[in-house]
């Protein structure tokens, strides 16, 4: 192994070297950077005002496009979707509708048929005598709707 190392063995010299007159040179570049910006301030009022608001008005921008963005999707999607509803369905298309997701078989509806007018009757097991009765009773034909 090497003798240990000790920072008074390394040689001392400077390892950077200044370029020659760079100090002397140095006063004059700084005050022709200083007066530069003296000649800035001389601009416009306009173009002073327009640094700020810039920072203001790149993100506002943004959002606005972002917004509208956004709504214009709402839009499409609404115009997309057509509104259904169990009205505009054919008997067919709700005789489909429960055999495939309801798991009611054709076998079901097979006794009544859907030109039937007489479903209610038949669902409920009601005589129309009995069903008089119950309308006496409620006196449903005095109410006003």
């Amino acid at each position: 192994m090497k003798k240990d190392l000790r920072l008074n063995d390394i040689p001392k010299h400077n390892v950077h070297q200044v370029p020659d007159g760079y100090f002397d040179r140095l006063p004059t570049r700084i005050m022709e950077r200083t007066a530069g910006r003296e000649q800035v301030a001389d601009t416009p009022w306009y173009a002073q005002l327009w640094r700020p608001v810039r920072y203001a008005v790149v993100p506002l921008v943004l959002l606005l496009l972002l917004m509208g963005v956004y709504f214009f999707n709402i839009q499409q999607e609404q115009a997309q979707q057509p509104i259904v509803t169990v009205a505009s369905l054919s008997d067919d298309e709700i005789i489909n509708y429960l055999d495939v997701y309801a798991e009611v078989d054709a076998s079901d509806f097979e006794e009544y048929s859907i030109a039937d007018q007489e479903l209610a009757v038949d669902f409920l097991n009601v005589s129309s005598n009995t069903a008089e009765e119950e309308l006496e009773y409620y006196q449903l034909h005095n109410l006003d709707y």
